[in-house]
């Protein structure tokens, strides 16, 4: 996998987030918790009654409830469905003119639905910035869908910020990981609030 910038070009301080799956999900919690609230927050998922974010500028979006097929390493999904989801993220984030996308790859919910959520992004012409979370080498059928996923997403953003659990982990070695995501998260929070490139 070639390296890629860790860095923001653009301000996104006044940019829609939007978390898709249980990372992205997770990360938006971690930046309101850092203190960025006050614009629009998507949080896209499977489940009606997990890991939803509360707040008044805050909209849950379940999409696909149940819905896990995979085959050949890849979530199957009729093209329908995915229609209707993009439409769905569309109408929520409409006149948005920067969004802001967090995800990891390698799973059910962000693989299937980051293409989406970008998608619409694009369609509403806004700048569209991506932060994506890598698997762990050892989750070899995650890596190998992220692999095939990543470069078509990085071709649609301005900014994608890729951070690898791999290296977050030697880097944070003696912290819990849920610990090294927050404090990842709080550095991406407060290059947010100040306006700056990241990285």
């Amino acid at each position: 996998m070639t390296e890629i910038d860790q860095k923001f070009t653009h301000d996104y301080t006044d940019a829609v987030f939007v978390g898709v799956g249980g990372c992205g999900i997770n990360t938006i919690s971690r930046l309101r918790k850092a203190g960025l609230k006050g614009t629009l927050a998507l949080c896209i998922s499977r489940f009606d009654d997990k890991q939803l974010v509360k707040g008044e500028d805050v909209v849950n979006l379940t999409m696909l409830k149940g819905m896990s097929m995979v085959r050949d390493h890849q979530p199957q999904v009729p093209s329908e469905e995915l229609a209707n989801a993009e439409k769905s993220v569309r109408e929520t984030i409409k006149g948005a003119k920067k969004v802001l996308l967090f995800a990891a790859l390698g799973g059910f919910t962000g693989t299937t639905f980051m293409p989406v959520a970008a998608a619409a992004a694009k369609a509403e012409g806004a700048m569209l910035g991506m932060v994506i979370t890598y698997p762990f080498r050892v989750e070899k059928k995650r890596c190998v869908i992220a692999e095939k996923l990543y470069p078509e997403l990085q071709k649609m953003a301005d900014d994608f910020v890729l951070f690898k659990n791999d290296d977050l982990a030697k880097m944070f070695r003696e912290m819990p990981i849920g610990d090294a995501f927050e404090l990842r998260d709080k550095n991406v929070a407060d290059a947010i609030k100040a306006g700056v490139t990241y990285g």
